[in-house]
């Protein structure tokens, strides 16, 4: 770091720059014009930088009839401050009054058909009331000049007033850092400090990814604000994001430094760039937002005699604001300095079933990140205190039996009385449920930590409700094993025309290669997704180097001209031959006997289904 300190600008006036006074030096118009735009632009950078901006107090934005036209609306502003996105302060000290439907007809008459482009699909208008700084020039002075020159050449304004623009727009001013900010804080705000919690089990890089997926969704503006966590059926969403209590601090001081390192700088107006144009001059992305207007106008719509025939209340959602630092620090002290709070989570739910020859069944599912082991017999106690061992199982899609899964059933023993309505409690002794493996049980974890509801005296119990329908006893689906792909699909247009598609098998998807090899043509069909109907293939070729690989060219869909084509690739598992080390058998029996869930495995007609879409001049 040895070089030269330079100016941000090549200008004689630099916001990086303030006069050296000295004695015996002559001050002009620039020495006093630096020092001026040097303290202006640090306000305006800490106040971007180190605040933000929005509405600092005041200026509510409301509608009512207008008394000059009953077939107006008014719409006011009141009196307030605000911080534009660019760290400016504009002070408004009386109200501001508009007349929507005069502005719409002189936007109008500039511009013919700009109410009919902007209509919704039901007629409505949007319109959003927006501000900003703003500055003009004041108090003329005079200024020594000749005889004949004009009063605009000698005279000059003494002084430069601080304004403010209010304005009505079709267009939502883009507020990107306030609308990540609340991401951000949405993001965190979901994070549970969870006392004891493994730190295998810390959620600290899936919060770091999501902070650094944000600058993605900068220019989305404020809807789908929780969008950026956890999707649910993800491995997060069963239990939230979590941070270990004994290491959240640092974990925290992580991300955030991520945040301030990585993030904020993608977000405009730029936090370290000073502004290169006139501040009075007009720049939509300094606006603020104050409120949305949706309205509705007469159709058709007459410039020279507007009229508003309804109007909503003005709509706040969305709008930027400031809140000042001693409400803050109160909000701050609601809660005590340092205290974690613990959520008791629910360890597993009951799904009860009754087949028809009245077998009474118990779906229990365990909401912990690793599989869970239980005895072979569990206590269940009926509402009327009949009291049962319910016999556990757990299997995989194969039917085979497993020692740890996520789902268990319990099936209760001959002759238990089953009726509609029955109310059971299942317990579950914490020191016999073995998590993960068979060294850690549920006690311990109880132990470095974790709380859980309805447990006590070293158990845990769970509700559930029989419910008997006599006319249809819904199955309840087995865990599933993760899917793995089957098939890569590859495809492009050979001479623009025909759709190919190179087709990249992985019968055997485990390990760093492949031990089995399809050794014949691959038995499939191809069909138009569109409409259903078959598509022929032109021609169907394997790989030389890889025999895995095949090359297959297809006649284009009748009704997909011009492309993409979206096709559904149906493969025949029972007349696809594949070898294993000198064996040949059919893919349905190596997916049986490997224990393979493909994706787009359809078990009943043994078939796997993918998808291409095929588009021109792409890959």
């Amino acid at each position: 770091m040895t070089d030269t300190c330079v100016s941000l600008t090549t200008g004689t006036l630099s916001p990086d720059q303030r006069v050296n006074y000295a004695y015996g030096m002559v001050l002009g118009v620039d020495d006093f014009l630096t020092e001026q735009q040097h303290r202006l632009e640090k306000g305006y950078l800490h106040e971007r930088a180190l605040h933000g901006y929005g509405t600092v107090y005041g200026l509510q934005v409301t509608t009512g009839q207008a008394t000059e036209d009953p077939d107006d609306v008014l719409v006011r502003v009141s009196t307030g401050m605000l911080v534009d996105q660019f760290g400016r302060e504009a002070v408004i000290t009386c109200d501001q009054c508009a007349r929507l439907g005069a502005w719409l007809a002189a936007r109008e008459q500039a511009s013919p058909g700009t109410v009919a482009s902007h209509r919704g699909p039901s007629g409505e208008l949007v319109v959003y009331v927006v501000a900003r700084y703003a500055s003009c020039l004041d108090a003329l002075v005079p200024l020594p000049g000749t005889p004949c020159s004009s009063s605009a050449q000698s005279s000059v304004a003494s002084r430069i007033r601080d304004a403010w623009d209010v304005d009505l727009t079709f267009e939502l001013p883009p507020m990107p850092r306030w609308d990540t900010d609340r991401r951000l804080a949405r993001l965190l705000g979901s994070v549970e400090i969870v006392a004891g919690l493994p730190q295998h089990e810390s959620s600290e890089d899936d919060i770091i990814a999501a902070v650094l997926a944000l600058p993605a969704r900068a220019g989305d503006g404020p809807d789908d604000l929780l969008s950026d966590l956890p999707a649910p059926g993800s491995p997060s969403s069963l239990t939230g994001l979590r941070l270990p209590a004994e290491t959240a601090a640092d974990a925290l001081d992580r991300i955030f430094t991520v945040w301030v390192t990585q993030v904020r700088p993608f977000f405009e107006p730029d936090l370290t760039t000073p502004e290169e144009a006139d501040p009075s001059g007009p720049d939509g992305t300094q606006e603020i937002l104050l409120s949305t207007i949706r309205f509705q106008a007469a159709d058709p719509f007459d410039p020279l005699d507007p009229a508003i025939t309804a109007v909503d209340e003005p709509d706040d959602e969305g709008r930027p604001y400031l809140l000042h630092t001693r409400l803050i620090q109160e909000l701050r002290s609601l809660r005590e300095a340092g205290q974690v709070t613990v959520r008791p989570r629910e360890l597993l739910t009951l799904a009860p079933s009754v087949d028809g020859n009245g077998l009474l069944t118990l779906d229990a599912w365990f909401h912990l990140s690793r599989p869970v082991s239980l005895d072979k017999q569990v206590d269940v106690l009926t509402e009327s205190e009949t009291a049962a061992q319910f016999a556990t199982s757990a299997t995989d899609p194969a039917g085979n039996p497993l020692q740890f899964s996520h789902v268990w059933r319990l099936t209760a023993p001959a002759g238990f009385p089953t009726r509609d309505g029955e109310q059971l409690l299942t317990r579950f002794p914490t020191d016999q449920v073995f998590v993960g493996d068979n060294s850690t049980t549920l006690e311990d974890l109880v132990d470095d930590g974790l709380v859980l509801l309805n447990s006590a005296d070293q158990e845990v119990v769970a509700y559930a409700t029989v419910e008997i329908d006599p006319k249809v006893i819904v199955p309840r689906p087995r865990p599933a094993e993760p899917s793995v792909e089957f098939v890569t699909i590859t495809s492009d247009l050979t001479d623009n025309k025909f759709p190919h598609l190179e087709l990249w098998f992985h019968p055997q998807p485990r390990g760093p290669r492949d031990d089995v090899f399809v050794i014949k043509e691959p038995a499939f069909s191809i069909f138009d997704e569109m409409t259903g109907n078959p598509v022929s293939i032109r021609q169907l070729t394997q790989d030389q180097l890889y025999r895995n690989v095949w090359e297959v060219t297809t006649d284009p869909p009748d009704n997909q001209r011009p492309f993409p084509a979206y096709l559904r690739l149906v493969f025949r598992t029972k007349e696809i031959i594949v070898e294993e080390q000198g064996i040949q058998l059919s893919l349905a029996q190596w997916i049986q006997k490997d224990k393979i869930l493909f994706i787009g495995w359809d078990r009943p007609k043994l078939e796997i289904i993918a998808f291409a879409r095929v588009a021109a001049g792409r890959g």
